[in-house]
């Protein structure tokens, strides 16, 4: 009798513990274009849609669902409460999708004969000094069927977060999500056009020689 007490009180005591412990609280980035990929429709298009395949769009190998704070570009750290419902990666994919259809100067496609972009996400982080932000960082690589290198360049933006409610990073960071997209899918439509005032290849004419008539009447 005594042994089957004591295996109760310790499960009561355990239960106690659990519910003091905090549990996670899960965010969604505050993104217009997030919320335009669910049922947006695509923008009219005036002009030919330049076709572009996405590869890949990885991130840093810490970047998980525990939300990222920093204080310097050598010191950074994980909140164990707060976490994204998603990995950050799916966040730029998805926004990067939305962006590309909101600007309709691209259009996706699965077809291997399109340049292929990757995308690297190297920042999606909570930073608290030397000022309190929001920041996205990403790098964009397209290279087109052959393997030419057409754009490579990292894309950043930061958003000021006003106080310490982790809803309002939440909020920041949708926004600094939207910019970086948008920046990116702007320059892959510059990168994917031909150059200003580029002629486009001419066919050389060829002259045929006519069979010279040497009978004569």
């Amino acid at each position: 009798m005594n042994a089957r007490v004591t295996v109760l009180v310790l499960a009561l005591a355990a239960g106690c513990l659990a519910r003091n412990a905090a549990e996670p609280r899960f965010y969604r980035p505050d993104s217009a274009l997030l919320r335009d990929a669910y049922g947006g429709a695509s923008a009219g298009r005036s002009e030919p849609a330049h076709i572009v395949r996405i590869r890949a769009v990885d991130g840093e190998s810490y970047m998980r669902e525990r939300v990222v704070w920093r204080v310097s570009p050598v010191e950074y750290g994980f909140y164990e409460q707060r976490r994204w419902h998603e990995l950050p990666t799916s966040y730029v994919e998805r926004a990067l999708e939305a962006a590309f259809r909101k600007s309709a100067r691209v259009r996706l496609s699965d077809d291997l004969r399109a340049p292929s972009l990757r995308i690297t996400v190297t920042a999606f982080d909570d930073v608290l000094a030397p000022t309190h932000v929001a920041l996205v960082e990403a790098t964009a690589s397209l290279r087109d069927p052959h393997g030419q290198l057409l754009l490579e360049r990292p894309f950043s933006a930061e958003v000021p977060i006003a106080d310490d409610n982790p809803a309002t990073m939440a909020r920041a960071m949708g926004g600094a999500l939207d910019v970086v997209a948008t920046q990116i899918a702007d320059a892959i439509a510059d990168a994917a056009s031909p150059s200003p005032g580029a002629a486009p290849p001419t066919k050389r004419a060829v002259h045929k020689e006519r069979p010279s008539r040497s009978g004569g009447r």
